[in-house]
């Protein structure tokens, strides 16, 4: 895979919406708890990277 196919996967991984698994508000980069409920974001945004990962290696 070439170095503009890669970026173009990464680029769309970045575009995706991350939600609060507990009340759905949607979570901007950055967030450490969600703004709503106050949840943990640190699982939602990994399991956004390991997306994105696994879009890199396809």
């Amino acid at each position: 895979m070439n170095n503009d196919d890669r970026m173009v996967k990464v680029l769309s991984s970045i575009y995706e919406s991350v939600f609060c698994p507990d009340c759905g508000t949607r979570l901007r980069f950055g967030d450490l708890d969600c703004p709503h409920c106050g949840l943990d974001t640190d699982e939602p945004f990994r399991q956004w990277a390991e997306r994105m990962l696994q879009k890199l290696d396809a």
